[in-house]
């Protein structure tokens, strides 16, 4: 027992010592780590595990606190107001029981002035003289985590920036999308995942195809490392397919550890626009300027120069434009020396920096003289700083020569409308007269003075005033002239009849006014009855004229019986006084029926040989009266016509007769031609024309642009009392008279008319004899040409399509007939041979001749032509239905005239 006993007390000795060794290295240890705590840079604690308080703390995270450490040891660290999370300890206590240690968890402390610094502990469970502590380390991140939270905000900034800027910003990497904002999204119509989704092939697509291998060179050449420059532009294509510009800045550099090419683009496609819009102004700005009649010129005032001067002033002022390019240059020089003190004086406008407006008069290199009108605009920039001068120079001289002869002849008009014998007058709205002429003042005994700005006529009835009032309103009102007669006493105090005509008038202002010229009728009122009078006694003189041509034959009976017996009786047989008397009686009658007969317009003709020229242009002033100002009156007299035998008298009325027909066919105005010329008529116009002599002629043709007449109406042309004027504007015996004396001067009169197409009235007088005997010399006609070409007669009158028809085929030539242009075509297109010649009528129904001739041209360019019609040459042409140089024929004419005409037509050259 002892010696197990001594074994046990030499166990425990030994184990005392090695407790007291242990004690010894764990106090060492001690110091060491209480050295090492104190001298440590880091924030170290020591704080008792149960309660919190604090046991020690070194100096670094004292004084990193503000405080000293006597502050700090002893108490709970919410007495020092030290954590900012109240529930701090709670949540370490926590962690280290479930983990055994705490591992830089982030929070938050309270400096000893209020500052709160952020903060990373780790702490370790300890046992410190035999009390479970808890050690724990701190770092102050508050720097790191301010630098941290800018870099956060910047990296957020920049997103922003990225994704609100109105720039396209996009990331290629491995030539595709990885990155791109919103604004490049709306730029090319994709959404941004559809970009990032873009297979490499698909982007190519993005680019407009002419420009593919440009972009694609310069990402390779960047990628590559060679120098290419970092701006350039091409054009995209949108998700719609429409194009756009975009400027693109392209730089190399990583994303996400590998090489990639960022890319900024702009959408410049309004700069392109606008760029291309600026050309397009500029190049219609030059093409306006140098092609205006204007010079367009523009001045810098402070180099004192012309900047720009238009081509045209070169041509306008005579003078070159460059030396008006250099400083100090003036244009004094050019300028008319009466007028260049008033030019100079305009320059202080310029000086001014206001509008100018001025006139003036150059004299050019040749010495001639120009009026120019010349504007100047001042420009100025945003402060208001006078930059530059625009203006335009316009040559007036025509204008100003215009202007004076308009003065001339408003001079002259007023001239001539005070002397007109008519009263004329002019009256604005208020009825109040603006013009009157002399006679106007005259006939009213009233001054034009006094009459100017007066409403009435001088003393007139009132029943007359509210008549005149209302006339003049309804013109106002409905814009239609009328006609009125009213009776006004002249300043003798007689009643004369005045027809007055009112016109609407507009003035220069739009106004409204009414101009009235005025005509005393009085005597014609009563040349109007007489000659009612005298249109009962015409149609009286008719019938007196036929019932005394037979009367007068019984007359010769009686007086040559009553002659018989009184030669038989003796001197003393007592009915001869009684057989006298009938003789006497007889006398009487027969000289009565002789003035029924001169009555009646049966009485002899007084012919005489004649030139129709002659008498034509004896009338000529006459008939240019009659027909009045609206109708163009041409007369075309052939220089070698012929002459017939007439009376000259006669002939004049036919002429007239016509002329007024033509006149009244005319209610517009139009064209009337008067023409004669000769014609032979042969055998074959004979047939087409029985009651015609074959024979030299002199034709009378009186053609108008009128109305024209149908088929029926010309079937009773020539009809007694036939009239187709208004009732009491004809007496319908014009013409039958003019059908009367060309029968009894052993004429005709042939008539061509169509409904809107106008009249020819056609009149052949026979070549008198005598003439012929001493002034013509006929020679014997040449046989008519044979030919055997192919002809296509075009003919809408059946009767005179089969004679021509025939006549051409007796002739030797090929024909081909159609009855109007639809026809004519067909046959043109069916028939496989050459057509030399188209022969056609100049007026037909559906297509006219000049139509036809132009379709059949497009498809036979060989075919000639020759037209006919029963206007004559002069009067197609003046309507314009033909050209002058066109090959043409008059109706009527001679089978030998047809034939001659053909050969005449074939044989000239093509073109």
């Amino acid at each position: 027992m002892k010696e197990e006993a001594e074994k046990l007390r030499l166990k425990v000795a030994d184990l005392r010592r090695k407790c007291g060794q242990l004690e010894m290295s764990v106090k060492e240890i001690e110091g060491r780590f209480l050295k090492i705590f104190h001298a440590s840079s880091n924030m170290m604690a020591i704080t008792a595990l149960n309660e919190g308080r604090i046991i020690d703390v070194n100096e670094a995270a004292a004084s990193h606190g503000g405080y000293k450490r006597e502050d700090l040891i002893g108490h709970l660290p919410k007495e020092s107001n030290l954590s900012v999370d109240a529930d701090l300890l709670n949540v370490m206590l926590r962690k280290l029981k479930q983990d055994g240690c705490i591992r830089n968890l982030q929070t938050q402390v309270r400096n000893k002035d209020g500052a709160i610094r952020t903060i990373l502990v780790s702490a370790d469970p300890i046992v410190l003289d035999g009390e479970p502590c808890v050690l724990s380390v701190s770092v102050d991140v508050t720097a790191l985590e301010e630098k941290s939270e800018a870099l956060r905000k910047s990296e957020e900034k920049y997103r922003r920036l990225v994704e609100d800027s109105l720039q396209g910003v996009a990331i290629i990497q491995d030539m595709r999308y990885v990155f791109c904002n919103t604004a490049f999204s709306r730029m090319t119509g994709y959404t941004v995942e559809e970009l990032l989704s873009l297979a490499p092939e698909d982007m190519g697509r993005m680019i407009h195809p002419e420009d593919r291998n440009i972009v694609r060179s310069r990402y390779q050449d960047r990628l590559a490392g060679k120098p290419v420059t970092p701006y350039y532009e091409y054009r995209g294509i949108r998700k719609d397919g429409t194009e756009l510009w975009l400027e693109v800045y392209a730089t190399l550099g990583e994303y996400n550890g590998k090489s990639a090419m960022q890319l900024v683009y702009l959408d410049i496609t309004e700069r392109k626009q606008a760029e291309k819009a600026l050309r397009e102004s500029e190049e219609r700005f030059r093409l306006i300027a140098e092609t205006i009649d204007e010079v367009f010129w523009i001045f810098d005032p402070e180099k004192g120069a012309m900047t720009y001067l238009s081509p045209v002033h070169e041509r306008i002022w005579g003078y070159p434009r460059e030396p008006l390019y250099k400083a100090g240059s003036t244009i004094l020089d050019m300028i008319h020396p009466d007028d260049r003190e008033q030019v100079i004086s305009s320059l202080a406008a310029i000086d001014a920096g206001q509008f100018f407006k001025r006139e003036y008069r150059i004299i050019r290199p040749d010495g001639s003289i120009r009026y120019i009108r010349d504007r100047g605009f001042p420009v100025k920039d945003k402060e208001g700083k006078l930059r530059f001068y625009v203006g335009v120079g316009q040559d007036v001289t025509e204008y100003r020569l215009a202007e004076e002869a308009i003065r001339e002849s408003k001079d002259y008009l007023n001239q001539i409308i005070n002397c007109i014998g008519d009263p004329i007058f002019v009256k604005d709205r208020e009825h109040k007269f603006t013009l009157v002429n002399k006679s106007f003042s005259a006939y009213f005994n009233a001054s034009q003075e006094k009459l100017i700005g007066d409403s009435s006529f001088g003393p007139t009835p009132e029943e007359l005033v509210k008549s005149i009032w209302e006339a003049e309103e309804e013109v106002f009102e409905t814009g239609r002239e009328s006609i009125t007669e009213d009776n006004h006493k002249d300043r003798r105090g007689a009643t004369r009849t005045l027809m007055t005509k009112k016109s609407p008038l507009t003035g220069r202002g739009g106004d409204k006014q009414i101009i009235g010229v005025m005509r005393d009728i009085t005597e014609y009122k009563q040349l109007e009855s007489q000659f009612l009078q005298a249109q009962k006694m015409e149609a009286i003189g008719i019938l007196a004229g036929g019932v005394a041509h037979d009367f007068n034959n019984l007359l010769n009976v009686i007086n040559g019986y009553s002659e018989l017996v009184l030669d038989d009786l003796p001197q003393d047989s007592p009915i001869r006084k009684d057989l006298e008397q009938v003789r006497e009686a007889g006398r009487r009658a027969a000289s009565l029926t002789s003035q029924l007969l001169a009555f009646g317009r049966k009485q002899m003709l007084l012919p005489e040989v004649l030139n129709l020229n002659t008498v034509i242009s004896e009338m000529n002033s006459m008939l240019r009266h009659m027909v009045g100002e609206n109708i163009e009156l041409t007369f075309i007299a052939q220089p070698d016509l012929r002459l017939v035998n007439a009376d000259p008298g006669q002939i004049q009325q036919i002429v007239m007769n016509l002329v007024v027909n033509a006149r009244d066919a005319m209610p517009q105005g139009g064209k009337l031609i008067i023409e004669t010329s000769n014609v032979d008529l042969d055998e074959d116009y004979i047939r087409r024309h029985s009651m015609v002599n074959a024979g030299p002629y002199v034709m009378l043709a009186i053609t108008d642009t009128g109305l024209g007449m149908d088929a029926e109406t010309q079937s009773h042309l020539f009809e007694p009392f036939f009239t187709t004027k208004q009732k009491g504007k004809g007496t319908g015996l014009g013409l039958s008279t003019v059908y009367g004396i060309v029968k009894q001067s052993d004429g005709f009169i042939w008539v061509y008319s169509e409904p809107g197409r106008g009249t020819a009235f056609k009149i052949y007088l026979p070549q008198t004899t005598m003439a012929m005997d001493v002034q013509v010399k006929r020679e014997k006609p040449e046989t008519a040409p044979r030919g055997s070409e192919t002809v296509l007669v075009v003919e809408d009158e059946a009767a005179v399509r089969e004679l021509t028809v025939r006549i051409l085929r007796e002739r030797g030539y090929h024909v081909l007939e159609a009855a109007d242009g639809q026809e004519a075509l067909k046959l043109a297109h069916e028939y496989p041979g050459e057509i030399e010649l188209v022969l056609t009528d100049v007026v037909m129904p559906a297509i006219s001749g000049t139509t036809l001739v132009a379709r059949l041209s497009a498809v036979r360019p060989k075919i000639k032509s020759l037209f006919v019609s029963g206007y004559t040459d002069n009067a197609v042409i003046h309507h314009g239905i033909l050209e002058p140089n066109a090959a043409f024929l008059q109706k009527p004419f001679t089978m030998e005239t047809l034939m001659r005409k053909i050969r005449e037509v074939l044989s000239q050259s093509p073109g």
